[in-house]
């Protein structure tokens, strides 16, 4: 394989609406933090799709090693994309690891790999020369996120220093602010004359899941009949079967087995 053969379009700059923002620093008394930029690793398939092609590459994992912080055992995972050339009739492939995570900890341990060894063929590797971005933070439970107000913000920063470091030129628009889940109304609950009642959801069940950065909750939701899986950083203690919640804001993430929902904020229901 020559060095460089999928060097370049592996390398091409993502569309903003498949990069996400994450904050690697908050200032708690400000309320404030530095955001980064990432990609999830539905976006990073698509591109080795999309250039060589659905059955020319593959990823395969392994247990890499384990440590232990403060008594308790933290796992991780080896990542190796492969990629079939033809002119050798063989696979090559790069790889790289990463810990367990602190949602659905052994997926989660194996979709940051994925993204680790994909930065390896240039893929996504640009995003190391962003700087991080001062951004309004929000308080989700034990968790702090940016706040939504400053998506458009961070949209035109990733549309700029793209244009600055490699030369292209983006469009995009704004993301959708998250929303609860289901978005629809259930069938069964009778329409009223000027708004529609709050949907409140029951806890059926919880279960509490340790990983590298810490706690963890899976939730089972149930409303209108039907089931929910959602995802909380961190646990609450309120949070047990037959309790019930309202105004959720849920956002869909992705890794490398599917979507999931991550519950950035509720409130108790009386």
């Amino acid at each position: 394989m020559r060095e460089n053969k999928y060097f370049e379009a592996f390398g091409k700059p993502f569309p903003v609406s498949d990069v996400s923002w994450r904050l690697q620093y908050v200032d708690k008394t400000k309320m404030e933090g530095f955001a980064v930029p990432y990609l999830d690793a539905r976006a990073i398939s698509d591109r080795l799709d999309n250039v060589v092609g659905q059955f020319g590459w593959k990823d395969s994992y392994t247990a890499w090693h384990s440590f232990a912080d403060d008594n308790k055992p933290i796992n991780s995972q080896l990542c190796t994309i492969y990629i079939y050339d033809e002119e050798l009739k063989e696979w090559v492939g790069k790889n790289d690891g990463a810990e367990n995570t602190d949602v659905e900890p052994v997926k989660g341990g194996l979709s940051d790999a994925f993204k680790r060894a994909a930065v390896k063929w240039n893929i996504g590797r640009y995003l190391y020369g962003f700087e991080p971005v001062w951004v309004k933070a929000e308080q989700r439970g034990k968790n702090y996120v940016i706040a939504k107000a400053e998506q458009s913000k961070l949209d035109n920063e990733y549309i700029s220093t793209v244009a600055r470091i490699t030369g292209e030129k983006l469009s995009g628009k704004p993301r959708e602010t998250p929303t609860a889940i289901p978005p629809e109304t259930p069938k069964n609950t009778a329409p009223t004359s000027q708004k529609t009642d709050t949907p409140v959801y029951e806890v059926k069940q919880v279960k509490v899941q340790n990983g590298a950065s810490g706690e963890s909750s899976a939730l089972l939701l149930s409303l209108g009949g039907k089931d929910y899986k959602a995802f909380l950083r961190g646990k609450d203690e309120r949070l047990k079967a037959g309790a019930k919640i309202k105004n959720l804001e849920v956002e869909k993430k992705q890794n490398s087995y599917g979507t999931y929902n991550m519950i950035n904020n509720y409130e108790m229901a009386a």
